[in-house]
């Protein structure tokens, strides 16, 4: 037991010695730091090419991606400049008092390509997404999303076909006061 406190003893006096001649260093590199503090800290002859380096690499990433981004727009653009027929897949379901404001076309939404049909309908986004709820089917997964902020309601419903992989959506969206619902189908174009 003796052993042990002089062995402890022995390592704690070492241990302070040590901490002793730390606090000496700092204090004295604080003490030469504080001679005149408006001369600036020593730099590191390397750390003008290493940022200059780092900004080259920074641009050459941002030229990488802004061409990368280029190259998926004009690709998109591609799909939707695509002339012929098209049409929705041929299970979409009904929209119930649906009023077309022109034809099926091809369209860039948020930068993707997509087969889009806009128009109203008098019926409440409720109305119309239950009524696309209705549609359900064992081989179609299904999803119902969205919001309702100060009156203001829109809708989301999707069905994707598990056999093919094509997907439609309706979105049913009505502004607070409003009489007539805005809606728009659309399916990803492939």
């Amino acid at each position: 037991m003796l052993r042990l406190f002089l062995c402890a003893a022995l390592a704690l006096v070492s241990a302070t010695r040590g901490f002793a001649q730390d606090k000496d260093d700092i204090d004295a590199q604080i003490k030469k730091a504080m001679e005149n503090p408006n001369k600036p800290a020593p730099k590191n002859p390397n750390m003008k090419q290493m940022e200059k380096d780092a900004m080259a690499d920074i641009a050459k990433a941002e030229a990488e991606d802004k061409a990368e981004a280029a190259k998926q727009k004009a690709a998109a653009q591609a799909l939707v400049d695509v002339k012929g027929p098209v049409s929705l897949p041929e299970w979409t379901p009904q929209v119930p008092q649906f009023t077309p404001s022109g034809p099926v076309a091809r369209k860039l939404v948020d930068g993707e390509p997509k087969i889009v049909l806009a128009g109203t309908s008098p019926l409440a986004p409720a109305v119309l997404a239950d009524a696309w709820d209705k549609f359900a089917n064992p081989k179609f997964s299904h999803e119902r999303t969205g919001s309702e902020m100060n009156h203001s309601v829109d809708l989301f419903v999707s069905f994707r076909n598990g056999e093919d992989n094509t997907e439609v959506r309706m979105e049913a969206e009505r502004k607070a006061g409003a009489k007539i619902t805005h809606v728009t189908i659309s399916s990803p174009l492939k």
